[in-house]
């Protein structure tokens, strides 16, 4: 890669290239594209400079964009002409085989997207969203190139934190809860808007009377006192959505109709099943903020701000934030809630935008934000609808981030859009977090290949399924006895061989990889646009990190099982979308190893080896083991 002209945008329309400077420096491989320009006039609140960044011989890439204000998702070509605006992490394949990694960052006042600006060119696009600056200076992006893209990804994130020097850690450098290492449920796709005390005693007894071992649920939207809504329905989700984003928050207090014995008494009767909550909210207090008739705005009002389409939202000031979260996680705790899920936290240009640069603005919020839940929650925390790169590059703690559009049961398109989302995703943000793949119905049409998802995923697992319809037996395979997940050591990304093609168009396997202890796991789905037959193979080579010079493919559902050494291979084809396999990889020593418990996705999380080597079962149950090369299995 290259980097071409470099330019200044004004306000007024017109573009200066001889007051801006570009230098790079490079640490570990990894090169680091800095930008110093400075006008006389006030730069372009949207566009405040641009560096061109060119790349000969490119095959084909993955462009990781944001797609709205909250989400993100992959786009795939040939040329860089189509690479997407807002795209926040760029992957590409050259014709010599190597890869790029290409990743624009969130420096101290502007924040860096990519655009395509030709054939072999993309425009890093800087801008701060605050239109006092006459300055753009600071790390714009940084991109490396090699044969090992997972290595690339995970060097330029690293390097691309410490040059920022903002705190923010990396996945490996975050610390994953205990809570979240055990089954969860959500009350949101259950009980919507319509969630009460009554619903939830009811669901925690469907739990207790099937076996299904719960450990944690969120009380989602609409707990809390919301005034606004008082006496009005819905009849559809469009209607629903318009409803809640025209309302307000009028006290930290649960709605005394749906909550009459209050928060603490419903929070201790969920207790009582054996289950720890956790409570939602948006980073604004609710959608359209804090009522400024109510309790919230009466209390706080120091710390609000109004924006410009009138409503009251906590100040981005750090101290003022801070205050806010404080007060509202300061009931929640006292009421007995153990964490929290915050929501629409991608909203700094919508409420923030000419108060201050961006990158002042969103590490101001996030690090009062943080400062407050590590207080009150020990740092449990899911981040949610925050993928734009703002929020991604300026928490510095928390180690969970949802990495997926909100789940629709009974909508079996949505599935394909929900695997190349959090798949592709996991690329960017799971170099920083453990990604969050969002709640499941096990009653769902596709609720096996959204259980194999969630088991590969290395993130929380929880479902949302409403009264009477949860399935014990799909959530069996995920979990032990006792609630804990089966989890995988990373995020779950897209095999090499799927990086930069669209498995969509390609007529090939989509394999997702991760490890589990030595372990291999690759999922395999056909995620054709027409449902036509795919082919391909799988290989131990496909799972990034797997070590050994023999291996036991095991498949789960057909029982079968492979000796293969690291570079050979299976073909299979996958009939349609309801065609999919999930091999188990392990290495083995002198032809023998561990398969572990064969009800469970992740077998080898059913397996504790000691100092010796020696492998033994967490738990009783089904299991397989190769000895001399040959597969046994033991009811």
């Amino acid at each position: 890669m290259k980097t071409g002209k470099a330019f200044l945008q004004l306000s007024s329309g017109k573009r200066q290239e001889s007051l801006i400077k570009v230098t790079e420096k490079v640490t570990e491989g990894v090169h680091a594209v800095f930008i110093d320009g400075l006008s006389g006039e006030s730069l372009d609140a949207e566009f405040g400079a641009g560096i061109e960044l060119r790349v000969d011989g490119v095959k084909s890439w993955m462009a990781d964009y944001r797609h709205s204000e909250y989400w993100c998702r992959p786009a795939f070509g040939t040329d860089f002409s189509g690479v997407p605006d807002e795209t926040q992490g760029l992957i590409y394949e050259k014709t010599d085989g190597s890869f790029g990694v290409v990743l624009p960052v969130v420096s101290e006042q502007y924040k860096c997207v990519l655009t395509g600006n030709g054939t072999d060119t993309v425009l890093a696009k800087l801008f701060s969203w605050y239109e006092a600056m006459t300055a753009c200076k600071g790390l714009a992006v940084v991109w490396a190139e090699g044969d090992h893209p997972y290595e690339l990804l995970e060097k330029c994130a690293s390097v691309g934190l410490k040059l920022l020097g903002t705190g923010c850690r990396t996945r490996r450098e975050r610390r994953y809860p205990e809570l979240f290492e055990y089954l969860g449920w959500c009350s949101w796709d259950a009980f919507e808007i319509r969630v009460d005390e009554k619903s939830l005693l009811a669901k925690c007894q469907e739990f207790q009377d099937k076996g299904i071992p719960v450990k944690w649920a969120i009380l989602d939207d609409m707990w809390a006192e919301v005034r606004d809504f008082y006496g009005r329905d819905y009849q559809n989700r469009t209607e629903m959505f318009r409803l809640m984003h025209s309302s307000r928050l009028y006290s930290f207090q649960a709605d005394p109709i749906r909550f009459p014995n209050g928060l603490k008494a419903c929070i201790e009767k969920i207790n009582g099943y054996g289950i720890k909550v956790g409570m939602w909210h948006p980073t604004t207090g609710y959608w359209m903020g804090a009522d400024p008739d109510g309790e919230v705005y009466s209390r706080l009002k120091d710390c609000l701000i109004k924006t410009e389409s009138g409503i009251y939202i906590h100040s981005p000031e750090q101290e003022k934030a801070y205050k806010f979260y404080c007060a509202f996680h300061d009931y929640l705790r006292r009421c007995g809630a153990e964490f929290v899920k915050i929501d629409n936290q991608s909203m700094s240009r919508r409420f923030y935008k000419k108060l201050a640069p961006v990158g002042q603005i969103a590490r101001q919020f996030h690090d009062a934000m943080e400062a407050s839940v590590g207080q009150h929650f020990d740092n449990q925390m899911i981040n949610c609808m925050g993928m734009a790169s703002e929020d991604m590059w300026n928490r510095s703690v928390s180690p969970i981030s949802r990495c997926s559009d909100d789940f629709q049961p009974e909508n079996k398109a949505w599935f394909t859009k929900h695997i190349l989302q959090c798949a592709y995703n996991c690329l960017i943000q799971g170099q920083l977090y453990y990604c969050d793949w969002d709640m499941w119905w096990t009653d769902d049409g596709q609720a096996v290949k959204n259980s194999i998802l969630r088991a590969v995923s290395g993130g929380p697992i929880y479902v949302s399924d409403t009264l009477g319809r949860s399935r014990a037996e799909l959530l069996k395979p995920l979990v032990l006895e006792d609630g804990r997940i089966l989890r995988c050591d990373r995020p779950a990304m897209p095999a090499k061989d799927c990086l930069t093609s669209d498995p969509v168009r390609s007529g090939s396997l989509f394999k997702l990889q991760n490890l589990c202890g030595g372990s291999g796991i690759l999922a395999v789905f056909n995620l054709d646009a027409e449902e036509k037959p795919v082919c391909g193979s799988v290989s131990p080579r496909d799972v990034e990190g797997l070590t050994g010079e023999e291996f036991a493919v095991y498949e789960h559902f057909s029982g079968t099982c492979q000796i293969l050494k690291p570079d050979a291979s299976i073909s299979i084809s996958l009939a349609d979308s309801n065609d999919f396999k999930l091999y188990v990889i392990v290495p083995l020593r002198d032809g023998c190893g561990m398969i572990g418990r064969t009800d469970k996705f992740i077998s080898p999380a059913t397996v504790r080896y000691d100092s010796s080597g020696h492998g033994e079962l967490v738990e009783s149950g089904p299991y397989a083991y190769v000895e001399d090369r040959k597969l046994w299995v033991k009811h």
